[in-house]
């Protein structure tokens, strides 16, 4: 009989043992869910900002090149189209 109480309490050892490696690999899996979270969210902002960064790229080229060019009323209407599609940007941003 006491053989078996003893395989039984080294039974429940390994089970608490198991039980606190769950719970430990269970908090790590929530730390790294919330790492994984943020990571994606500044690559996106990181993508957004390179967004934002090529249009105003392309709005200082547009400018310069309105200032040099004779056919000022295409570009305008071009710079009009990018500051309304820059604007629609900045909208949906916001509604987040």
């Amino acid at each position: 009989m006491k053989e078996l109480n003893e395989i039984t309490a080294l039974i429940h050892l390994k089970v608490e043992r198991l039980l606190a490696e769950r719970n430990l690999l269970e908090q790590r899996l929530k730390q790294v869910e919330l790492d994984n979270n943020e990571l994606r969210k500044q690559l996106l902002e990181q993508k957004n900002t390179i967004i934002s960064i090529e249009e105003r790229n392309k709005i200082v080229k547009l400018a310069e090149s309105l200032k040099n060019s004779g056919n000022s009323r295409e570009l305008k209407k071009l710079l009009s189209g990018y500051i309304r599609d820059i604007d629609e940007c900045i909208r949906l941003l916001s509604e987040r």
